[in-house]
């Protein structure tokens, strides 16, 4: 007896088909493993560019913090001068009693 075996034709075929078919299938992965490069790729530019919109909106938040407090500067400006006047006329006032006062006393 021999231990030789004959490949048949339909074992070639069947073989020829598995090697198609392993060969489509690593041709699909590949094409897959190549979108998610890309996507990879694509997700590390979006973390990149969120990075720098954070630093740019902080950048911003410190800008208006400084615009804002410099607008308040500039409106609490007019009512400092309007208590400083106040304060000079009621002075004057207080000044020119008292010297009216003085004056009737020692006249």
């Amino acid at each position: 007896m021999s231990n030789e075996h004959k490949v048949t034709e339909s074992e070639i075929k069947e073989v020829w088909e598995r090697l198609t078919s392993n060969e489509a299938s690593v041709k699909s992965a590949h094409h897959r493993i190549d979108n998610l490069e890309k996507l990879a790729d694509s997700v590390n530019n979006l973390a990149l560019s969120t990075s720098q919109i954070a630093s740019e909106t902080k950048a911003l938040r410190e800008d208006y913090n400084k615009a804002d407090a410099e607008l308040q500067e500039l409106k609490d400006k007019p009512i400092r001068r309007y208590e400083t006047f106040v304060t000079a006329v009621i002075t004057t006032l207080c000044g020119g009693i008292i010297g009216y006062l003085v004056s009737l006393v020692l006249n």
